[in-house]
Order: C-alpha cells, then sequence, then structure tokens
C-alpha cells in the first residue's frame, strides 16, 4: 500500500517533460497562490507503458471530489472518499466498459484483430495527450501519492496505476485497491475527462490486496 494517497485539485499553470528513471509529464498546478509539481508517468523506457483517455466521465459519480475546495486532501482508500480504482470506480469502469464495446464492434464490422482502448507508448503520445487535456482545462485534479518533501514544491508522485504489479517485483509492497493515480480534469467543452496510465506489467484482475488475481 502507498505511504499515503489523495488529490490535489487546482488551475493548470504549466508543464514540463523530465527524464529520470521514467519519462514523466509535470504538471504545475496553481492552488492558491502555491503551485503543486505533479510527475505524471507517461513513458517507461525500458518496457511499455500504456494509456488511455476517457471525455465524457460521469460528474454524478465524482461529487465527493468536486464538492471539495481546492488544495490537496487525504482520502481514504475506499469508494466513499471519491478515491479512484481502475478496476472498481463506476466512473472509470462505465465509459471504458463503452468505448471497449465500440471498439469491438467497429473491429467486428472491419474484420480486423480486436483493439484494447489502453494505448501502447512508443513515444511522446501519452505525454502530448496529457497536455492537451490539462492545458484548456478550468480546473483539474491529480490523483496519487504526495511528496513526503514538499521543497522546493509540494507535490503528487505515483500517479498511475497502483496495483496489479507482479507478485516479488520491487512495487507489489505499494499495490492496494482505491488508490489509483490518474489526472482528471474540468474540460474546456463542459465535460469531464481523465487521463489514466498504467505499466504492462500490471495486471487488470486483482484481489481485495491489489494484487494480481
Amino acid at each position: 500500500m502507498l505511504p499515503a494517497y489523495g488529490v490535489v485539485i487546482g488551475t493548470y499553470d504549466h508543464s514540463g517533460s523530465r527524464q529520470g528513471q521514467w519519462l514523466h509529464e509535470v504538471l504545475y498546478l496553481r492552488v492558491s497562490g502555491t503551485l503543486y509539481e505533479c510527475a505524471v508517468d507517461v513513458n517507461e523506457p525500458t518496457g511499455i507503458f500504456q494509456y488511455m483517455t476517457l471525455g465524457s466521465l460521469d460528474r454524478s459519480l465524482f461529487q465527493a471530489i468536486s464538492a471539495l475546495p481546492d488544495g490537496y486532501h487525504n482520502l481514504a482508500r475506499d469508494a466513499a472518499s471519491g478515491a479512484i480504482d481502475y478496476i472498481r470506480s463506476p466512473l472509470v469502469q462505465e465509459p471504458e466498459g463503452c468505448l471497449t464495446a465500440f471498439v469491438g464492434f467497429i473491429s467486428g464490422i472491419l474484420g480486423s484483430k480486436p483493439v484494447s482502448v489502453w494505448n501502447n507508448v512508443t513515444g511522446s503520445e501519452a505525454g502530448n495527450a496529457l497536455v492537451r487535456l490539462v492545458s484548456s482545462s478550468s480546473r483539474a485534479y491529480v490523483f496519487g501519492a504526495p511528496y513526503s518533501n514538499p521543497n522546493p514544491y509540494p507535490g503528487m508522485h505515483d500517479v498511475h496505476m497502483n496495483q496489479g504489479d507482479p507478485i516479488g517485483s520491487v512495487f507489489h509492497p505499494l499495490d492496494g485497491i482505491w488508490q489509483d493515480g490518474c489526472v482528471i480534469v474540468d474540460a474546456s467543452d463542459g465535460k469531464l475527462a481523465g487521463y489514466f496510465g498504467k505499466f504492462a506489467t500490471q495486471s487488470l484482475n486483482t484481489d481485495s490486496n491489489g494484487s494480481p488475481a
């Protein structure tokens, strides 16, 4: 389980890419005059990173979060708090299921191999998709783990799926349910939209502890 989990809410200020062990698109949110730095995973240099964007999330399923004031908020690891779980959240599963059905329908008509709603990253496409999403937004919500050291900026990391890692891997001890990271925005078209990322090694079928089932 992550040491801490929550959401920071604010307005998009600017962003930039940062290459460390993983490639991050670093978003800066302005929260009552303070900048929050949010390191969002967008690539995996030694493996495969996957992302999806969903453009019509159900606002009625997001009210626990959208009603909060700007700032950082700790979230309980459960559905009632507004925490995100890629596998269990109706907020994510309902539009993802519709998109999967649509993609499957089109693939069936064309007689082509079914295509996943998760996109494999080969370059900067995930980062570009994320920046497009947030740059014209009126409000942004970044879910993940808060920085343990707030200097020079308070901020967020682990902004990706945080469950389903292979048992025995270095990341498996951090796994848990209802603690996934993502970026959700009030988009310029009035819709609620989201960016979701995961490593290809992470399973989308997990048990109650977040371990691969």
